[in-house]
């Protein structure tokens, strides 16, 4: 590493040390009456362009711009990732597993007095899983037909007996719209759902308000605020003035808890999530077709340092699933420990004694500042160069999709199944030039319903190993995230749904309450 990535490290951590000691898993007990007129202002780095859940590019975007308190969904998540019902009250798999069952309670409505019944659940998985749509479409693959089967009985058929789609319909394709706005109205910047709350004001990838309107909500405790608000802030400067100024309530914006440090009205909750940083390879682009060259690249990023420094409290990783998930295989980790001469060898073997020229890397705009640039310079600390460009996050995956890219730094979700996930993070939109032969086959193998949850979690373990050992990418960390929040607020906690998985960007701030 150059002298100029050490010191920027260095102060990093100088900076951010001291707040690992005001950080927890956990809030302060609150004081006070809680007022049920209250608002809570909400905030965090993106905000979603549409409204429509089934179209939208980014789910964790839609979701956490406060969306799920308008719409109810079929599933949801605990924070260990077990599906939970939601809209539905039990469900089965066929004995051959390719049949889904779903039992959904009969006593929810929209607020024109409208029924949520099956037939309004197959006309929302209907459209979902044939909408043009970037991520949702392809996410609804496997159902290949929706059948009402009861006034409050929906039947899924599969094409292959998958365990994802419970998972799947805790995301955006399972929440359910009025069909009335699926039929006559536009989803996009309309929104019209069974939740205590309806939309005030939208404006795209900015803004949100929500009231509560919905005084028969079947979930009280979901809806103890009248009014949220959801604002995105493409900076770290106007996210803290915001946060110290008491503009917002809480919210996540990565490492950035240092804001908090000697302000009495802020709490910082650390959340562990599955949501992770990589630098994703294109293995059909020379020279990284080569499997000593994904090697050295893996050797040559020293992730402790990156991580102690710029995401304090997250954890290093080597490998694609979290400790305490399927397919976590402790052998796997330090696999690739830094080692630049190891990193040297490696290229020399792969006939590039003199280092690489790899092209563009294309940098998500949203990870930590300071993480590029040091992987940057690890990289041309053994003779591999690339040139980074700094992209919107929501656009590039689809930049990423064209296959012009040699590698990119981004964010990776480790899925809220690990089928799905990596189904998601290894498929088409990460490897547009093709998908092995072998991972696909073992894919199809290990994401089947009818296996019990061990047998299943040893087939996850060995997609891993294989991806770990082919190095299709370089895994850097699994982040936690640094929650602010104001001592205003209570019910927020590290054990939320969706925690583990996505984290309560998904949930938030569905419960919480403000004391007067």
């Amino acid at each position: 590493m150059k002298v100029g990535s050490k010191a920027k490290i260095a102060l990093a951590a100088c900076m951010t040390a001291v707040l690992l000691a005001g950080c927890s898993g956990a809030q302060a007990e609150r004081s006070g009456e809680i007022d049920p007129n209250g608002t809570i202002k909400v905030a965090n780095v993106a905000g979603t362009p549409t409204l429509d859940p089934h179209a939208t590019a980014a789910e964790i975007v839609w979701m956490l711009s406060t969306m799920p308190l308008v719409y109810d969904q079929l599933f949801s998540l605990d924070e260990e990732g077990t599906p939970e019902g939601r809209l539905v009250d039990s469900w089965s798999y066929s004995d051959d597993g390719l049949a889904l069952n779903l039992m959904l309670r009969n006593d929810v409505v929209f607020r024109d007095g409208t029924v949520l019944d099956a037939a309004a659940v197959k006309l929302n998985l209907d459209r979902a899983r044939t909408l043009d749509s970037p991520v949702v479409k392809k996410r609804m693959e496997p159902v290949t037909a929706v059948d009402v089967v009861g006034p409050y009985e929906v039947r899924l058929t599969l094409a292959t007996p998958t365990p994802t789609i419970p998972y799947v319909l805790a995301e955006c394709a399972g929440f359910i719209m009025h069909p009335d706005l699926i039929a006559n109205g536009d989803p996009a910047v309309e929104a019209n759902g069974s939740g205590a709350y309806s939309v005030v004001s939208f404006t795209p990838r900015e803004s949100l308000e929500l009231v509560r309107d919905n005084d028969n909500y079947w979930d009280p405790d979901a809806a103890r605020v009248e009014t949220v608000t959801f604002q995105a802030f493409a900076d770290k400067q106007s996210y803290v003035n915001a946060v110290v100024g008491e503009q917002v309530d809480l919210g996540n914006y990565q490492s950035y808890g240092d804001a908090a440090k000697g302000q009495d009205h802020l709490d910082v909750v650390e959340v562990p999530t599955g949501t992770g940083v990589q630098i994703v390879l294109n293995s059909s682009i020379a020279p990284l077709a080569e499997l000593e060259v994904r090697q050295a690249i893996n050797h040559a990023i020293d992730r402790t340092s990156i991580v102690d420094a710029l995401m304090p409290g997250s954890e290093v990783t080597y490998q694609h699933a979290r400790q305490g998930f399927p397919a976590y295989d402790p052998a796997l980790e330090g696999e690739y420990e830094y080692d630049p001469e190891k990193a040297r060898a490696l290229l020399s073997e792969a006939g590039h004694p003199n280092g690489i020229d790899l092209g563009d890397l294309l940098v998500s705009q949203a990870v930590v500042p300071g993480t590029s640039d040091a992987v940057v310079e690890q990289l041309a600390e053994v003779g591999i160069r690339v040139r980074p460009i700094v992209v919107d996050p929501q656009a590039i995956a689809t930049q990423w999709s064209e296959g012009r890219n040699a590698a990119m730094l981004t964010f990776t979700q480790a899925g809220t199944e690990f089928s799905a996930g990596a189904a998601t993070r290894w498929g088409p939109r990460f490897q547009p030039k093709g998908i092995p032969e072998e991972f696909t086959s073992m894919l199809a193998n290990a994401a089947d319903n009818r296996l019990d949850d061990a047998e299943r979690a040893a087939r996850y373990q060995t997609i891993n190993r294989y991806l770990v050992e082919q190095a299709i990418a370089a895994p850097i960390v699994w982040l936690d995230d640094q929650w602010i929040i104001n001592t205003r607020i209570g019910g927020f906690s590290a054990q939320s749904d969706y925690a583990g998985t996505t984290s309560p960007l998904a949930w938030v701030p569905r419960g919480l309450w403000v004391t007067e």
